[in-house]
């Protein structure tokens, strides 16, 4: 089910099952020639929907396979693209093309999807492979194989078979909605939302592919056209202080910067008197500097303290945290007279080598011993005053 762009509502009633239908107004790239990078800024129109969201939430968009993809799979399975399947999951009946398109995850392979296919392989050579390969003892080899290959790999080396297509269908994992952190106010854009997608790509089987929603967003979305089911997911705590007075510190390299921009948008639009501290960081400070205008004018404003990390730019990388370092009395000072910090971005390294830094700063300018710096730190996120959004 989804709810019309003309239909009204809240931003309780908007969900997974029921999302509002958007559509994309504008898109624009933010990273320039010479980037390594793709990058974009997209405005949805979300006039007309009493879509609630704050600064911190995120969007939940439902996206849609690559056509290409979902040709190829038809194809390989030599079905009726008009053929009617059920979704076992909703219950609803649609066209196999349909299904392929918007309800199933066409990257995940799962040992269950290879279990039904050597259920039905009467081939002897590849139904004892599969059977090896599906042993409790060979379980490294078949998350290898998992790994490497997603469900048209499977289904082409296994082309010779009759499969049952409902049967088949419900071998897919569910194609899952996608998150982005929302990039706007809606003190300052009341009928849009805007978001700060970064095109995945990666090789497989010797071709480009693309990270599902990234790819629908941006090259596959036309502006003004092509419906874009969506629904927010509240942020809970990654939220703006409730005491305007209070100073915030900003940290999010990447697209991690995406929340702080609708932070600033809604500060500057209450007025709100804390101070505001960005760290913001990427590889080229020419090609990569995602709404350099805007930051810029808020620095020039004296509304923002902006400090920035362009990695590449000199022989030696520097990254958000060399930035912190440089500035460890004056972070030091803020923090202990109140500050909020906020980290978005990378889970993997960036926060955690953040987390490492902020230790570092509280050993040097607090003059505390490793544990009592642990301490200190725990004491801020108990007191919810270093809150996250990694991924």
């Amino acid at each position: 089910m989804v709810i019309s762009s003309e239909a009204a509502g809240s931003a309780n009633y908007y969900s997974k099952s029921k999302p509002f239908v958007s559509k994309i107004i504008d898109k624009k790239m933010l990273t320039k020639p010479g980037s390594t990078k793709k990058t974009y800024h997209i405005a949805l129109c979300v006039k007309g929907s009493n879509l609630t969201f704050h600064p911190g939430d995120s969007l939940g968009v439902l996206p849609q396979n690559d056509p290409v993809l979902v040709d190829h799979m038809i194809q390989t399975i030599r079905a009726d693209k008009n053929a009617l399947v059920t979704d076992t999951r909703s219950g609803e009946e649609m066209t196999l093309q349909h299904f392929l398109s918007f309800k199933a995850n066409l990257a995940r392979l799962t040992s269950s999807f290879l279990q039904f296919i050597h259920d039905h392989e009467d081939n002897h050579d590849k139904k004892n492979h599969m059977h090896r390969m599906l042993q409790k003892e060979n379980k490294e080899l078949l998350l290898q194989y998992v790994h490497a290959h997603d469900p048209l790999d499977l289904l082409k080396e296994h082309s010779n078979l009759a499969l049952p297509l409902q049967d088949l269908c419900a071998q897919f994992s569910p194609l899952l909605p996608r998150f982005y952190s929302i990039s706007s106010s809606v003190k300052a854009y009341p009928d849009e939302l805007h978001l700060t997608v970064a095109l995945f790509t990666f090789s497989h089987a010797g071709e480009e592919r693309f990270g599902v929603a990234s790819h629908f967003l941006i090259h596959l979305a036309e502006e003004n056209t092509t419906s874009i089911p969506i629904y927010v997911q509240p942020a809970h705590s990654f939220a703006l202080p409730a005491d305007p007075n209070t100073s915030i510190i900003m940290i999010g390299p990447g697209t991690g910067v995406a929340p702080f921009r609708a932070f600033m948008q809604e500060r500057i639009h209450t007025k709100a008197p804390g101070k505001n501290w960005l760290f913001f960081g990427e590889r080229n400070r020419s090609y990569d500097y995602f709404y350099e205008d805007y930051w810029e004018e808020l620095q020039k404003n004296n509304s923002l303290k902006l400090d920035l990390a362009f990695s590449r730019d000199q022989t030696e990388k520097i990254y958000v945290q060399n930035k912190m370092l440089e500035n460890a009395k004056e972070l030091f000072a803020w923090i202990e007279g109140g500050a909020h910090i906020y980290v978005c971005g990378d889970a993997h390294k960036m926060a955690k080598e953040v987390e490492h830094t902020f230790l570092q700063i509280f050993q040097k300018e607090g003059h505390l011993s490793e544990e009592e710096a642990k301490k200190h730190f725990k004491a801020l996120k108990t007191q919810k005053r270093y809150l996250t959004d990694v991924y």
